[in-house]
């Protein structure tokens, strides 16, 4: 019964973030140089209508990428993947890079290969870092089975430590005010980016908020000059 009602909550939740996203995001539609590439997460989320409609709204293109994260291709087949979507779209565009959940680490490790064509990179609810949590929110339980996950978390921060100051400014990063149970708040951060919160918790509801309701002040860093 409690699973039920649950659903049956989370269900009029992204009705209404639907809903209230379409009411504040109210811009009129036109083309538009910005582009933002949303890399996915474990969840292979599909691609989402509403989303490339919110925020085109606001004035920035959404491409979805999947890093197929279940297959066994390696990380850095999957980063030369999306840095040839990136010169692509880099032509003529203002690119930025939005990293969900397991997305960020990947955005994080194509920023640095990738510089001088992404304007901006957002992460949202995503571990960038190891941390030392063990048990089911630690490092160990949250890749086990996905090795170019693993791969892509240890790389992202190695090559943190090396951006300088202006590198850290084109950075933003998003987690859950009220708490995310897979991916702890002292691994989403980065010294020197836009550290921000969005006001929800719970893992997957923060992450599609921060896409949609919350998406505006994602959409103004991206626009910032």
């Amino acid at each position: 019964m409690n699973y039920v009602v649950g659903g049956v909550a989370v269900a009029i939740l992204f009705c209404l973030v639907f809903t209230l996203s379409i009411v504040i995001n109210n811009n009129s539609l036109g083309k538009t140089n910005h582009t933002a590439i949303i890399v996915l997460g474990l969840g292979e989320n599909r691609e989402s209508k509403t989303v490339e409609y919110l925020w085109k709204r606001q004035g920035v293109k959404v491409i979805f990428f999947q890093p197929n994260w279940k297959s066994e291709e390696k990380l850095q087949d999957k980063l030369k993947r999306l840095s040839d979507l990136i010169d692509k779209e880099a032509m003529g565009n203002k690119v930025s890079l939005v990293g969900v959940s397991a997305g960020g680490s990947l955005v994080i490790n194509a920023f640095v290969e990738n510089k001088n064509k992404v304007d901006k990179v957002i992460t949202l609810c995503a571990r960038l870092r190891k941390g030392e949590m063990t048990g089911f929110r630690g490092f160990e339980e949250r890749t086990k089975g996905y090795p170019a996950f693993r791969d892509s978390v240890i790389l992202a921060e190695k090559v943190e430590k090396l951006f300088d100051e202006n590198d850290r400014k084109k950075i933003m990063t998003v987690h859950a005010l009220l708490g995310d149970e897979l991916v702890p708040q002292n691994t989403t951060t980065i010294e020197g980016a836009k550290n921000i919160t969005v006001p929800t918790g719970e893992h997957v509801i923060s992450s599609a908020a921060s896409l949609t309701i919350f998406s505006k002040p994602l959409v103004k860093f991206i626009l910032e000059k």
